[in-house]
């Protein structure tokens, strides 16, 4: 009897050590990567590249530093990919394809658009705590203008307050994540009062990004990038839309070229 007792003791302890051992060890790991992570982010911060960091420094660093660099796009339908297809599928998709064939990076990119979202929905549907528990590395928030701008039409003063609040809570709780604004693309209603609205969407946006410069967020201007291009291009908004909003492949395409010229452009200049 007692030496079953002594064995079962022995067991005991041995398999107490063996925890406290394995607890020791994975500390230990733990703590010796918090400190590779804070030293090589300290490295970072000092260097002239990130000075004039740009998005794909952004990830060509984490993705260094991590193995892969987590990209969340936030906004509305436009960001989802309505009117995208298989074969030409939304400006997100498009960017972490281009990412990945990128030297030095591999990304996820995860989508966060909601059709039908305002800037007032983002935050009443907790749209904002999704991202924060995403813990993204880059963040691009399309600002959702399209339906803050429509049926009924959004205070301008309360989209502003809308924004202000988003980044907001952004920067208090992702205060590591490079976060960059979009507008969206232009539709037939630019020029159009619509029903119970005050100004156009393109006074909408006009004024919107006013707002964000005056904030001097990080922004691409897609909305008017994209006009110059159809003009230039000689391209009607039928070529490029779906229906009388959303891009169709085409668009999305010209949507993620404005972007992907932009990827190795300083942030602090995007403006």
């Amino acid at each position: 009897m007692n030496r079953k007792r002594q064995l079962k003791s022995t067991g005991f302890i041995i398999g107490s050590a063996s925890v406290f051992v394995c607890f020791f060890v994975l500390f230990f790991s733990v703590s010796q990567k918090n400190k590779t992570f804070a030293q090589m982010n300290k490295d970072y911060q000092s260097s002239d590249t990130y000075q004039e960091e740009s998005l794909l420094d952004r990830a060509r660093f984490v993705t260094k530093r991590d193995g892969e660099a987590t990209i969340v796009v936030l906004g509305s339908s436009v960001t989802f990919g309505k009117g995208a297809t298989l074969e030409q599928p939304v400006w997100g998709e498009l960017l972490e394809d281009e990412l990945n064939q990128t030297e030095g990076i591999k990304a996820t990119v995860i989508n966060r658009g909601y059709s039908g979202y305002s800037t007032a929905d983002l935050i009443a549907k907790d749209k904002i705590a999704a991202v924060i528990k995403d813990e993204p590395d880059i963040l691009i928030f399309e600002l959702c203008l399209i339906n803050n701008n429509r049926y009924p039409q959004n205070d301008i003063g309360q989209t502003k307050a809308d924004i202000q609040f988003i980044m907001n809570t952004f920067k208090e709780q992702l205060p590591n994540t490079l976060i960059v604004l979009q507008t969206a693309n232009p539709t037939h209603y630019d020029q159009v009062v619509l029903e119970q609205g005050k100004v156009t969407y393109d006074q909408y946006n006009n004024e919107i990004i006013n707002f964000v410069r005056a904030n001097q967020w990080p922004l691409i201007d897609t909305y008017h990038l994209l006009l110059d291009e159809m003009e230039e291009q000689h391209l009607p908004a039928e070529v490029v839309l779906s229906d009388a909003v959303h891009p169709n492949g085409d668009g999305y395409y010209l949507w993620f070229e404005i972007l992907r010229d932009r990827l190795a452009v300083p942030v602090k200049m995007l403006q």
